[in-house]
């Protein structure tokens, strides 16, 4: 493998905030999406997200070449449930998952040529774009798209919402909700899997991807992108189009989350662009 290009920028520009995360090595490409911070936990001054994320790339540092998705998925859980119980919350987390250290993850094994996806992140491959996203991103983006198009039809400006996301503050209650269906064994259309420590039968919920002899280059990304392109300049020209013309991201792009005023994009992002 050789790294044609990569990219990671924090949404504050702040980096010591960034929630996403990669690792390249000889045998794996991990990249990892934090989850955004959904309580006021923290641990050690960090943001769940940034803590799993860590976790998580920690794992492909040892993990042995030859090893399986499933293999992978269960050391990274692993890694954060030994972290839950060194920090004595593991009850407290079990029963909070807002609480939880979360992440989505894409990782690419070189030994396997396969592509391994828990949660939302992006990759292209064999020609295609690939990403997995839950039923309850469009419904949430959906109801704050709602309410700012309620906000704006009381007098309140793009610009006053940018200022203030009011939007933000009346889906919190749901997306705190959400996590109760988070690795939770109640089946139903919004139930979503993603890596948190709590977590049965992972290899029923991972999705693997083969990359066959089609594919010269792969590229990983995180969703703080709205699109994956083959190239970076494509994927952050893109962005940035997208920022231009709707950075409260509930129109062109509908998001659960816009710009905040004085950060520089709605998530971090990553981009990993690789030849096999």
């Amino acid at each position: 493998m050789e790294v044609i290009e990569q990219f990671i920028q924090s949404k504050t520009g702040d980096m010591a905030t960034c929630e996403d995360g990669y690792l390249i090595t000889e045998h794996f490409v991990a990249l990892v999406d934090g989850a955004t911070n959904k309580s006021t936990m923290q641990y050690d001054g960090d943001s769940p997200g940034k803590v799993a994320t860590r976790l998580c790339l920690d794992v492909f540092k040892v993990l042995p070449p030859e090893s399986s998705a499933i293999d992978a998925v269960t050391a990274m859980n692993e890694s954060i449930i030994s972290f839950y119980r060194q920090k004595g919350v593991y009850d407290l987390v079990k029963n909070n998952p807002s609480a939880r250290c979360t992440a989505s993850s894409v990782v690419y094994s070189a030994a396997r040529k396969e592509l391994w996806f828990l949660g939302d992140c992006m990759a292209i491959a064999n020609g295609k774009v690939y990403q997995f996203q839950k039923n309850l991103d469009q419904v949430l983006s959906n109801l704050r798209s709602l309410v700012i198009h309620v906000e704006r039809s009381r007098g309140a400006t793009e610009a006053d919402l940018l200022a203030h996301d009011v939007s933000r503050e009346r889906i919190l209650e749901f997306l705190q909700l959400q996590t109760e269906l988070q690795n939770s064994p109640y089946a139903c259309e919004f139930t979503y899997h993603v890596l948190d420590g709590i977590f049965d039968r992972p290899q029923d919920h991972i999705h693997i991807v083969p990359v066959d002899g089609t594919s010269s280059e792969v590229v990983l990304s995180s969703d703080g992108y709205p699109q994956v392109f083959p190239t970076l300049e494509e994927t952050e020209r893109h962005l940035a189009d997208t920022i231009a013309t709707d950075p409260l991201c509930y129109k062109t792009y509908k998001s659960t989350k816009g710009v905040v005023e004085g950060n520089v994009s709605f998530d971090d992002r990553s981009y990993i662009r690789f030849s096999i």
